[in-house]
């Protein structure tokens, strides 16, 4: 049989805990199922846009993580950094993109 301050001790910290996980923000794995994104632009320009929830979330017109103002150079360049982007949404990471990243996807090779 549990002490008097043993029981106590329980009860408070199963009602703490309660709280913590009753009170804590939701991650956005709710928002996660509903990550899209579009490309747009012609010729040379073209971005990306990644909506969360129906709302636009990332609007990116220039490549990421490299020095300059520099547009993807192909729509298939801007869908696959668009789809990187929007895959780190979705497995709730912060979506920024790196330069070794872009090197992964044939991106620097292209500028």
């Amino acid at each position: 049989m549990m002490s008097m301050i043993a029981q106590t001790r329980y009860i408070i910290t199963v009602i703490v805990l309660t709280l913590v996980l009753a009170c804590s923000p939701q991650t956005p794995k709710a928002a996660a199922d509903n990550v899209n994104l579009e490309v747009f632009g012609e010729g040379e320009k073209w971005g990306y846009e990644v909506y969360v929830n129906n709302k636009v979330f990332i609007c990116q017109n220039i490549i990421p993580a490299i020095p300059g103002k520099i547009a993807f150079k192909s729509r298939k360049d801007a869908e696959l950094v668009g789809n990187l982007v929007a895959d780190k949404i979705r497995n709730n990471e912060i979506p920024k993109v790196e330069v070794r990243e872009l090197t992964l996807l044939g991106i620097n090779e292209s500028l």
